[in-house]
């Protein structure tokens, strides 16, 4: 069974306000997406597409591409917060039923905690129970969570992830650079997530650079600007290890978050990037059958 391979929009670094230099034309995105042969894409942050998830799905469908995904974020163990991103949630799922996506990834933000402060037992017990709530939410409109351990999160390192992975029964996004980042090896988290894996987001990396941003010892966005992620095949990963334990019935999504300084000429920059990972892939793919 071959998996179901889809592009993402932040690996033509769109991020939203020019965040990490400049958001490139929509439109110039998704017919890149289509030129490399991706039928299918996750549907970005908020403002990638239209608000209107009908009107949205128009412009993927114009392009031959359907959706996989989407994401929502929200603080969620705070007291008094659980109301509030349980809203998010709905809101956001709603928007994906209506673009035909089937998984929201979901991302608990740290709120108020500083990047040196951990959660107490309470938080982490309001963390996964509100998770359980997503989750039953999600079921309800159709849709599977999907987790994503993220620099940035509430969920970042070996231990976040081995935390929630115990107290709550939460799906999961299976990341594989930002799971290396956290000092976790992607094949463990395979077997200690197992069929909870409801999307794969599959990236390289400079290793030792990513493993600083989730110590912290580099912002996200500085990370970012260094080439934290790298097209498949020029990082540190064994991807020939890992692509074969990866569950084949999940979306497979190839993303390289990047940040575009200028507007590149047209096959170059992100869709050249893009098109390798791809190939790259289909080669690992082919050696894996073989």
């Amino acid at each position: 069974m071959e998996p179901r391979l889809a592009a993402t929009p932040i690996t033509w670094g769109f991020v939203g306000n020019n965040r990490w230099g400049i958001d490139l034309p929509q439109e110039r995105i998704l017919s890149e997406m289509s030129e490399i042969g991706f039928t299918a894409t996750e549907v970005g942050v908020p403002g990638f597409l239209p608000d209107d998830g009908t009107e949205a799905k128009v412009m993927l469908d114009k392009y031959g591409l359907r959706a996989t995904s989407g994401p929502v974020s929200f603080v969620i163990h705070e007291r008094g917060s659980r109301a509030d991103a349980l809203e998010s949630v709905r809101r956001a799922g709603e928007r994906l039923v209506a673009l035909g996506g089937d998984v929201l990834i979901t991302v608990p933000k740290p709120g108020s905690l500083r990047p040196d402060e951990s959660l107490g037992g309470d938080g982490w017990k309001e963390l996964c129970d509100g998770l359980d709530a997503v989750e039953d939410l999600c079921h309800s409109m159709g849709l599977r969570q999907a987790l994503h351990p993220h620099v940035g999160s509430l969920v970042e390192t070996k231990e976040d992830m081995q935390k929630v992975m115990e107290a709550s029964s939460c799906g999961w996004c299976l990341d594989t650079a930002h799971i290396a980042s956290g000092n976790l090896d992607p094949g463990d988290f395979v077997d200690m997530a197992g069929d909870r894996i409801a999307l794969v987001h599959i990236k390289d990396l400079n290793l030792d650079l990513g493993q600083k941003m989730v110590r912290h010892e580099i912002a996200f966005d500085a990370a970012i600007a260094e080439r934290v992620f790298v097209p498949l095949g020029e990082g540190d990963l064994d991807l020939a290890g890992i692509i074969p334990l990866l569950p084949e019935e999940v979306w497979w999504i190839l993303e390289q978050d990047q940040a575009i300084a200028e507007l590149p000429e047209a096959g170059t920059g992100p869709a050249a990037d893009a098109a390798s990972s791809l190939h790259v892939l289909q080669d690992l793919l082919g050696s894996a059958d073989g």
